[in-house]
């Protein structure tokens, strides 16, 4: 495909590794998300009683059961592109050495991101900032080249 030769391939790969916790979020949460909102859908809310008099919208539930069906295509195509993309990273992700990902998941997928990778991995696997940097290097043109096939 031509556009994969103009693709920032590193950068591409390093945004895959940053969404793999949101993709399993999706995947581990959206089919309650779809069941809560079918149940809402089927349990329609009576009127509210009280003294004050009110607008009567004739079209609320029409409004509401609508809101619910676009909700539930979002639903759907967020679980759709979650379970796409695990299909295209985990295998890649699988093929990595246990080290690989493990200095991967340090740089890109850990909460506060890059901000003291290096130093945790120095520490941890006792070695120079550069080497973890060619480590870190190296890793990340593995899973490139597995995603990207380049």
């Amino acid at each position: 495909m031509i556009a994969l030769k103009y693709i920032n391939k590193n950068a591409a790969t390093i945004a895959a590794i940053r969404d793999y916790k949101n993709m399993r979020f999706a995947i581990n949460n959206t089919p309650q998300d779809i069941k809560d909102v079918h149940e809402q859908m089927a349990s329609p809310r009576g009127p509210r009683l009280s003294m004050m008099p009110t607008a009567r919208n004739h079209h609320a539930g029409a409004s509401k059961l609508a809101a619910q069906i676009d909700k539930l295509d979002i639903l759907r195509e967020r679980y759709s592109q979650a379970i796409e993309y695990m299909a295209w990273f985990e295998p890649a992700w699988s093929s990595l050495t246990d080290t690989e990902q493990h200095i991967l998941s340090e740089f890109y997928m850990v909460d506060n991101q890059k901000s003291g990778a290096t130093y945790r991995l120095m520490n941890e696997l006792n070695y120079s900032e550069s080497h973890v940097e060619r480590l870190r290097s190296a890793a990340l043109n593995h899973l490139r080249g597995l995603l990207y096939g380049t």
